[in-house]
């Protein structure tokens, strides 16, 4: 009988029978999207770093190298399993072409490099170790898509020419967030085209499960060994990789939990109406003895069965939907591996999300239980009050507008030249970096002394970026990457304090104020190489705390005198603005013709395009999560409309009979509907911006801080 009435009550409410299925398929489909998302990327990117054995410790050095020093002071160290150092050609990008594209304009630090021996390994797609051979180049996966190349494409480095054999996955330079990548070739062709380039090493620890990579750090500092370049350990390299696929996820997910919303508001509202369409049957069944538990178990199961199929095509839409989504992870990191524990976890998200929307139904059915079986026959009394069915539509059309508006304006904020006061860099119109040479400070000075010349820039600033060794007042030991230089004539935003005006003010990004627990007017010490080559203490105030994302946002910023301060220069960066804007382009294409085929390791290029080249991946990924979330939000909406709207002319049936008996046209009714509709319509419109643009500024400032990029303000497009 349970089964007959609950088929029966499919034929006669088809629409609310499949709206239903639908809020429930869409719910279970964002949740289990996300996890399925979330668990491939993880599981990848873990699988990537084991099979490539990444290293737990990389000291990036530009400069000579003494191998068994650095080979004693392994030895000593117990935590340390295995030392190798590599080699790394930077190439100007000026000499690149790959697959007939210029690499001029690409903001990264590109270079060849070889095959390593111990650990740190180039892989393929299969995530096999690569041999290249003679006349053979491998390109990281990420120009494949970005260049459109295939295998058999020509790689051309000045005169020399390689033939593209396939595409390397690197586990520690894959993201577009890590700022080199390397080209692996056979040693012989290295050796061939390094007159062509400036060599760098790679010092890389294996270290043992457990050690402390900062205690191993400063260890390293204070031994004295090469440090003219950043350093990089296992836990920033395993971040970079994730935040770019990492934040589509999050914005995924939050959309999941506002169409969770919708759908627990949605059914409750049809089943109120369904309530009161039924409410003589009710009445009927009550007055034949059905306990009440039964009365609610049968409408119960209706929702139970509906949960089950949504739950079901929800999955399998996530499944489908993940294919297009997921491409780029497979593409930078491989397959996931064993995927049984995270389909097991996908499935249990979705009966989660249905236990959710179940337990608003059986709370919903409770209001039956409230009238008795001669109210209900008589058609008195109502199922709680008397709802008015247009306001959920100007709710939903709020939260609609919320799900369309949320991950656009993530979008447009990221993309914007202004989103660089959350990187811990100035808002300015020109960058030029110094790196990958012997002598950065003194081309630094070449280039600054060259630009002070020149009569279109209005302003620059030059800062050095070097490696000191900061000590707490308890003793405790940090190196920190100190930007050093005049913070005053492009300063970013501060989350508190401002920028470092005398000597001895530091200003910290706020993930290394969290980890050192310092705040504002605390005192450090830094230690500064003088010119006797000892480490001279400098005790500094800490003036300001800022966000940023560049370096795994541990950064700062500080102003010393570079008279007593002989610190090697690691990179040296120039920021400027010139008189007029409009001539961006045209002062970076002539600085490029003038500089560029000179200077090794000078590069131009205009910040809109630097951000471009770092966050163009993470933009392009929650590109694809707004699409999702749109056509999500187009969908819902215009279910709820249709749902709606029917169930409103079903309760006002008889005032409409009434209305055409008077002599109202079809025309009027549908106009008195629309005006009534627009009325709770607008305003949703208006709440929905309202909440896509403050509220979610906040949810979006979560997900940006999981990057360093607090303080967060929203750039509207």
């Amino acid at each position: 009988m349970k089964k007959r009435l609950i088929f029966n009550d499919f034929k006669a409410n088809k629409l609310v029978t499949v709206s239903t299925c639908i809020f429930m398929a869409a719910s279970a489909m964002l949740l289990g999207l996300s996890i399925l998302l979330f668990g491939s990327l993880s599981s990848a990117i873990d699988s990537l770093m084991l099979k490539a054995q990444t290293p737990d410790f990389l000291q990036m050095h530009v400069g000579e190298i003494n191998e068994e020093e650095i080979a004693r002071f392994s030895e000593k160290r117990s935590e340390v399993e295995a030392m190798q150092i590599c080699r790394f050609l930077n190439l100007q990008n000026s000499q690149l072409t790959i697959g007939g594209s210029s690499l001029i304009s690409n903001t990264q630090d590109n270079g060849l490099c070889c095959q390593s021996h111990l650990f740190d390994f180039l892989i393929d797609a299969e995530n096999k170790k690569i041999e290249p051979l003679p006349g053979e180049v491998y390109v990281p996966v990420c120009y494949k898509n970005e260049y459109e190349l295939k295998i058999g494409d020509l790689m051309q480095i000045a005169s020399e020419k390689l033939s593209i054999a396939g595409f390397l996955r690197d586990s520690q330079m894959n993201s577009m967030m890590a700022s080199s990548k390397r080209f692996l070739v056979n040693e012989a062709d290295y050796e061939r085209i390094k007159p062509l380039g400036s060599e760098e090493y790679l010092i890389e620890f294996k270290l043992k499960e457990g050690s402390d990579t900062n205690t191993f750090a400063t260890a390293y500092k204070d031994a004295g060994l090469p440090g003219n370049g950043p350093t990089i350990t296992y836990p920033l390299v395993k971040m970079m990789n994730a935040l770019s696929d990492g934040m589509m996820i999050l914005v995924i997910l939050l959309v999941g939990a506002v169409v969770l919303f919708i759908s627990m508001l949605c059914i409750r509202y049809m089943i109120l109406t369904q309530l009161e369409k039924d409410k003589r049957e009710i009445g009927m069944l009550k007055a034949v003895g059905i306990s009440k538990k039964d009365l609610r178990s049968l409408y119960f199961s209706k929702y139970l069965l509906l949960s089950v199929i949504g739950g079901f095509v929800g999955l399998v839409a996530a499944l489908i939907v993940a294919e297009p989504l997921g491409t780029q992870i497979r593409e930078l990191y491989g397959d996931a591996g064993n995927m049984s524990i995270i389909y097991i976890l996908m499935i249990l998200g979705a009966l989660v999300v249905e236990g959710i929307i179940l337990l608003s139904v059986y709370s919903t059915l409770g209001k039956m239980e409230k009238m008795s079986a001669v109210e209900v026959m008589y058609g008195r009394g109502s199922f709680g009050k008397k709802k008015n069915l247009y306001l959920p539509i100007g709710i939903i059309t709020a939260a609609a507008v919320f799900m369309i508006l949320m991950p656009w304006n993530i979008n447009s904020t990221i993309a914007a030249p202004e989103f660089v006061t959350y990187m811990g860099i100035g808002e300015s119109q020109i960058r030029i970096d110094i790196r990958q040479t012997e002598n950065i400070k003194e081309s630094a000075e070449a280039v600054k002394n060259g630009i002070e010349q020149d009569d279109r820039v209005q302003d620059y600033t030059l800062l050095n970026t070097g490696s000191y060794k900061v000590e707490l007042h308890d003793g405790t030991s940090y190196n920190l990457m100190i930007e050093n230089g005049d913070h005053g004539s492009f300063p970013l935003r501060y989350l508190e304090g401002g920028y470092p005006e005398k000597a001895d003010e530091i200003a910290l990004s706020l993930l290394n104020s969290k980890e050192m627990n310092v705040k504002i007017g605390d005192m450090i010490r830094v230690y500064k190489d003088s010119k006797d080559g000892t480490a001279a203490p400098l005790l500094c105030k800490v003036c300001g705390i800022y966000s940023d994302v560049t370096n795994g946002g541990k950064t700062a910023k500080a102003c010393f005198a570079d008279s007593d301060d002989k610190t090697a220069v690691m990179w040296s960066v120039i920021y400027l603005s010139l008189k007029d804007e409009s001539l961006t382009d045209i002062w970076v294409q002539d600085y490029r013709a003038k500089y560029s085929s000179n200077d090794d390791g000078i590069r131009a290029v205009k910040i809109a395009d630097y951000i471009a080249g770092t966050y163009g991946q993470t933009i392009r990924n929650i590109r694809k999560a707004a699409v999702v979330s749109a056509f999500s939000a187009c969908l819902i909406l215009f279910v709820v409309m249709l749902l709606l709207l029917r169930l409103i002319i079903w309760r006002e049936r008889s005032d409409s009979s009434l209305k055409k008996a008077l002599g109202f046209t079809s025309a009027d009714i549908k106009e008195e509907y629309l005006k009534k509709t627009f009325k709770y319509l607008l305003p949703g419109i208006a709440l929905g911006i309202f909440a896509g643009i403050v509220p979610g500024q906040g949810l979006a400032g979560m997900l940006l801080g999981s990057m360093g990029a607090y303080g967060f303000r929203f750039i509207l497009n």
